[in-house]
């Protein structure tokens, strides 16, 4: 029973740490990363929505074929808006673009509204098989969809909170029982550490998926003005003044949030830099290029909303030094209170190092020398 006991303990974790991956991964590169979760049952019955696959990440110049389940995101067509699509190439080649399907499906994506043969620049990675089978580990990628839809559902994170408060309760009393039979051990421990840490990454994940990097492209000329590929700004003069549209601030969520944008670029005036967002309130932001120096300069500006865990003007100090500074310390502040408890409380702390020092005793006396 205490091996089955360690099992199933190890297997939640994984589990926790494959879907926060995917969530996590996802969030940061803007494109699946080595895990994806399933959103849609347009593939069935090769997967269906909850399900996680594990997927292979290509090279500008990896080759696709016609047979593999490819992951791309369209700019044209109805599909522009659906995010991520994962679909089988049915035919195509890189020069003309590819047609794909989804196996459930009765009709090819370019046969409505407007869909373009897949580009081979729009395809991010392929899904991995063994044979012709797709690795899938079924149901899985609920949790990161729970995750996706913290901002929008008010009850999800009271939710987490009393899951893990039943789990540290179940912890405590086993804790009391094998007191009494004279056992020790570290789950109590790992439950308020494992805890606290979920709940940080959870919230971590959601901020950072509300977020938005944005890479804004000029050059300043001392004499010439101009069109540069890529380029809302293109090449401007010593002196001009050109402004744009930046992000939309919006707070769809059931909290209050803080909005906030930086960048290094001395050149660029935002009209918006820290702004506290009530529920359901949308602000337009633009930005200004002042163009001062010559040069060709590829700025990154980061728009990030942050639930509102700390006073607005210390989120925006910490984002000016560093966008990921911000993110780690607002996610950790609900985590770290259970994940300090097992130290804070000198009863828990002395069982602790109890056990630590037997297991390093154990090992000691196990070596050979």
């Amino acid at each position: 029973m205490k091996l089955i006991s360690k099992l199933i303990n190890i297997l939640v974790v994984v589990l926790i740490l494959c879907s926060l991956i995917a969530s996590v991964g996802s969030a940061i590169s803007n494109k699946p990363v080595l895990l994806t979760v399933i959103v849609s049952n347009s593939m069935y019955p090769v997967w269906e929505r909850g399900d996680m696959v594990i997927i292979k990440n290509l090279k500008e110049d990896e080759t696709v074929h016609q047979g593999d389940i490819v992951f791309f995101k369209t700019t044209k067509g109805d599909l522009a808006d659906k995010g991520w699509i994962a679909h089988r190439i049915i035919s195509g080649n890189a020069e003309q673009g590819y047609i794909t399907k989804g196996d459930a499906n009765k009709y090819t994506d370019q046969e409505s509204k407007g869909n373009v043969p897949i580009e081979r620049k729009w395809i991010a990675g392929k899904a991995v098989t063994i044979g012709e089978t797709p690795i899938v580990i079924p149901k899985i990628g609920y949790l990161s969809l729970w995750v996706e839809e913290f901002q929008t559902n008010q009850f999800i994170l009271p939710v987490i909170a009393l899951v893990i408060g039943i789990l540290i309760a179940i912890g405590e009393f086993k804790s009391e029982k094998k007191q009494r039979k004279k056992i020790q051990g570290l789950e109590l421990q790992l439950i308020y550490i494992i805890g606290g840490l979920t709940i940080s990454i959870i919230l971590g994940s959601t901020m950072l998926a509300a977020g938005e990097k944005i890479n804004i492209i000029y050059e300043v000329s001392e004499h010439n003005q101009g069109v540069l590929m890529g380029s809302k700004v293109g090449i401007i003069q010593i002196g001009d003044t050109v402004s744009q549209p930046l992000s939309e601030l919006s707070n769809k969520g059931s909290f209050p949030s803080i909005g906030v944008i930086t960048t290094n670029d001395k050149q660029i005036e935002l009209s918006h830099t820290n702004v506290f967002l009530q529920k359901g309130q949308l602000i337009n932001s633009t930005y200004t290029v002042h163009a001062e120096e010559t040069g060709k300069y590829n700025s990154i500006v980061h728009v990030g909303m942050f639930y509102p865990l700390l006073p607005p003007s210390i989120v925006f100090f910490l984002a000016q030094k560093s966008y990921w500074l911000a993110l780690s310390v607002v996610s950790l502040i609900p985590g770290i209170p259970l994940m300090l408890y097992p130290l804070i409380d000198g009863k828990m702390r002395r069982k602790t190092m109890r056990v630590l020092r037997k297991k390093k005793n154990k090992l000691m006396s196990s070596l050979p020398f």
